[in-house]
């Protein structure tokens, strides 16, 4: 999920992205904007999945910025004051946050963002692995349909890992790497979304957007908090490994079948 923070204040947006990088590891802050002038100009050629928007910025109210552009973004407002609760909600708004955030009130936020994009980003997802399958079996990636190695290079060289031998594919600061059980590690050309598609369903799991683990190479889970579960892999990861509540019940099928 990629997350715009409009938001004058240094210590408030540093506060706040802490805070959602505690209830969801897995989204992105794509940019932190101070004005209204910026806001606008970021957002007429850019695009995010949610807006925290703080109300006061340093050169205006934030309400300006929808004199200029139709935002159709969801929009969580964030702010110290409570009298502008009524013309916030009649924009995209989702929830009305006031200052000092509390953690509680920022994860109901997120659940009702989450229950709302849920049912567009489910069959977004879906047509997408469709296709993606589709293509695949289309590249005689094997009779299954599914590939069977990978071509990663090192060191100037080129070679093949059987994706039997995999334990995991994650992205991480813009690159994705695969890691293989015995720990080494490969900077591959191909997004998560496309492995995803190559792989076996029956043998690799799409815990979250960062991670895609084989099912040998889970070596415990553990309950995280209440709303996600933590996956101890035999290989070591640069983030935790964390099952959101939306996957939590397929996570136990998978690892039942």
């Amino acid at each position: 999920m990629r997350v715009l923070i409009l938001e004058d204040e240094q210590l408030a947006a540093e506060k706040l992205i802490m805070l959602l990088e505690e209830a969801m590891p897995e989204l992105e802050v794509v940019a932190v904007i101070e004005s209204v002038k910026n806001a606008i100009a970021w957002l007429a050629g850019n695009e995010a999945d949610l807006i925290f928007m703080d109300i006061h910025l340093s050169d205006d109210l934030s309400f300006k910025i929808f004199d200029s552009l139709q935002v159709t973004t969801p929009i969580i407002f964030t702010t110290a004051y409570d009298e502008y609760a009524i013309r916030a909600f009649d924009q995209n708004s989702l929830a009305y946050l006031l200052k000092p955030i509390d953690s509680e009130a920022l994860t109901r936020a997120l659940d009702k963002y989450d229950r709302y994009s849920r049912p567009q980003k489910e069959v977004n997802d879906s047509l997408r692995l469709l296709l993606d399958n589709y293509t695949a079996k289309s590249n005689s990636a094997g009779a299954s349909g599914f590939k069977k190695r990978v071509m990663v290079s090192y060191g100037g060289k080129m070679q093949t890992v059987l994706i039997q031998d995999v334990a995991c594919f994650y992205a991480h600061e813009r690159a994705v790497y695969l890691v293989t059980r015995q720990g080494k590690r490969y900077v591959i050309d191909e997004s998560m979304e496309k492995i995803e598609s190559w792989t076996s369903p029956d043998e690799f799991f799409r815990v979250n957007r960062q991670y895609l683990i084989h099912i040998e190479a889970v070596r415990e889970v553990v309950q995280y908090s209440a709303r996600k579960l933590k996956v101890n892999l035999s290989v070591e990861t640069p983030d935790l490994v964390l099952v959101p509540t939306d996957k939590i019940t397929r996570f136990k099928r998978w690892l039942n079948t």
